[in-house]
Order: structure tokens, then C-alpha cells, then sequence
């Protein structure tokens, strides 16, 4: 299978985007990532898979804290933030949570995890994360991934 024309159909499927968090000693840590889903409603767990040679990797050790900031479709700037390798904190406008990882301010949704396991995944490791807190903001609409392009969810229209 080609990798590229794997890649172009996978792109074929909408997801939300997040904005993984955490912190290496006082480093503040962030990335962008799309591979996200729910995993488990008992106990409550989350998957994130992040590629082998990310340097963010350091922060995912087993029972560390970490939050994923699920964003809403006016936080763009903060996808493509993120997904540099530049001071990520620079612009971004955040708090601590309890645990003193970052949160991003303004998010769609926001889960509280610490790393439950790590696994191996191919050229990725699939971090599970057992959630402590989840909060939401009912109001705002998903920023979304799509053919690999930023989307924004069209306005619903009633069936009548």
C-alpha cells in the first residue's frame, strides 16, 4: 500500500482537533493531534496516539498528568500553534489545572487524564489516559480536520 495515497484516505475522515498537554519537570509541553478517541466509559479512558519521534514523548511516563483540549472552531491559531516546533506557550493563552498541567483557554471540551498505559502502535505509541475531570461548553461548535484542511461544522438545518 503507498503510504501517501493511505494517508489521502484516512483524510477522507472528518475528526475534531486536539491540543494534547502536559508538562517534563517545568517544561510546559503541547501538540497537536487528531488521532483521539473515546476508549472506555468504565473506568472512563481516552486514547491519544503520538508519533515515536516526537519530542513530547518525555512527558508521557505512567500515572503523569495530562489534558486534552478538544477545540472549539475559532481556536485555528491554536491547532497550527501547537503543531510547530517553536515556543508553543508563547502566544497561547492558558491556565494550570490542579494537577499544574496547561489548559487552553477557551476550549469546546477539556479532559483531565493521567497516563494509564502506553502501547505500541506502529510508527505511533497509543497513550491511554484515565480520566479524573471533563468539562464542556455546550454553546460552541468543533474546529475539524478534513482532506487535510482546518473545517467548520456547517450550520444544522431542520428536517421538517
Amino acid at each position: 500500500m503507498d503510504n501517501r495515497e493511505f494517508r489521502n484516505t484516512l483524510g477522507h475522515f472528518a475528526t475534531g482537533v486536539t491540543v494534547i498537554t502536559a508538562k517534563y519537570g517545568e517544561e510546559l509541553i503541547g501538540l497537536t493531534a487528531n488521532a483521539f478517541s473515546s476508549l472506555s466509559l468504565d473506568p472512563p479512558l481516552i486514547l491519544v496516539c503520538i508519533d515515536k519521534r516526537s519530542g513530547s514523548l518525555r512527558a508521557f511516563k505512567k500515572g503523569q498528568p495530562f489534558v486534552v483540549n478538544i477545540l472549539e472552531q475559532n481556536q485555528e491559531e491554536e491547532c497550527w500553534g501547537f503543531a510547530k516546533k517553536t515556543d508553543k506557550f508563547a502566544d497561547a493563552n492558558y491556565s494550570m489545572s490542579a494537577d499544574d498541567v496547561p489548559i487552553l483557554n477557551g476550549n469546546l471540551a477539556t479532559i483531565e487524564c493521567e497516563v494509564h498505559e502506553i502501547l505500541e502502535g506502529g510508527d505511533h505509541y497509543i497513550i491511554t489516559g484515565l480520566v479524573k475531570n471533563a468539562s464542556y461548553d455546550q454553546e460552541k461548535a468543533p474546529l475539524l480536520f478534513f482532506r487535510g484542511k482546518i473545517e467548520k461544522l456547517a450550520e444544522a438545518k431542520e428536517v421538517s
